[in-house]
């Protein structure tokens, strides 16, 4: 019995011994990776960057530039997207590029009643597109779009010419005219003020008069509407075109340039476009084009 009773102390004595090891080993591995950790916090690696590091750091751009409205347009009432005309707009942005090519049109022979467009550039709106695209008048150079005002002409902007972006100032920098026809106001005949319409044709006509000291400047009349457009629209009509009209007689004398008005061949007997003449009791047709340019052939003469 007491053999016995001796092999099972010293067998728990193993036991015991090798469980303390164990546990004074855990010990020492528990306290040395405590003092790596104590140290690496003291001392951290001196190329460390804020990528490997784990920090998100933007670094500053050179070449941001600060955001800008300057070139954003303010709607009119009267045009898609109404809203008021600002007495803010960004100063006129001349290109002088007479670099661009201008392809001037074949001129047509004197005896011809369109000849005299020879070395005319009529500059305009949708108006003036659909008088280029039906009159059959292919010997004048044209700047004109839709929707196109007087203040875009006027601060440079570009439309496509021959496949060319060009503004009104390069045409009149690259060619000589011997007449310039603007023909403006439809869309703005919403404006709240009339003065600043006035005060933008009033600029551009002494842009054209310094860039083309010899040629004849023309201000068209707005063309009147059909009575159907007349009697429900509170801004295109007939009244507001009359306004205008009187206004810009004034604006021709004051600049000393011509004012034409070739609505006579286009109007009834109340002074309304004539029904036939037109789809949407604002644009005329191929035949009326035609029209409109005969009659305007003869008041340039």
């Amino acid at each position: 019995m007491m053999r016995i009773s001796n092999k099972k102390r010293f067998k728990t004595s193993i036991i015991i011994s090798v469980i303390l090891l164990i546990v004074l080993v855990c010990c020492m591995l528990g306290i040395s990776a405590a003092a790596k950790e104590h140290l690496k916090r003291q001392n951290p690696p001196m190329n460390e960057s804020p990528v490997n590091s784990g920090l998100n750091i933007e670094e500053p751009k050179e070449d941001a530039e600060p955001a800008s409205d300057q070139g954003k347009e303010t709607p009119k009432a009267g045009q898609e997207g109404e809203g008021d005309k600002t007495n803010e707009k960004p100063a006129a942005t001349e290109t002088k590029e007479s670099s661009k090519p201008v392809v001037k049109p074949e001129e047509l022979p004197q005896d011809q009643l369109y000849a005299v467009y020879n070395d005319t550039l009529i500059i305009g709106d949708s108006r003036v597109e659909g008088f280029k695209l039906y009159s059959g008048v292919r010997n004048a150079s044209y700047f004109c779009m839709k929707a196109m005002t007087i203040d875009k002409i006027e601060e440079g902007k570009t439309v496509s010419v021959n496949g060319k972006s060009l503004s009104v100032y390069d045409m009149l920098d690259a060619a000589a005219y011997d007449k310039i026809i603007v023909g403006v106001g439809l869309n703005e005949l919403g404006w709240n003020h009339i003065e600043t319409f006035l005060e933008d044709y009033g600029q551009l006509i002494d842009r054209i008069k310094e860039k083309q000291p010899n040629a004849t400047i023309y201000l068209q009349a707005v063309l009147p509407v059909s009575k159907s457009k007349n009697d429900s629209d509170k801004i295109h009509n007939n009244a507001q075109v009359y306004w205008y009209n009187e206004n810009i007689i004034k604006l021709a004398s004051d600049k000393g340039v011509q004012f034409v008005n070739p609505a006579a061949a286009l109007v009834d007997a109340d002074g309304y476009l004539v029904a036939e003449a037109t789809t949407d009791g604002v644009h005329l047709n191929a035949q009326y084009c035609k029209i409109w340019a005969e009659y305007l052939a003869e008041l340039i003469k």
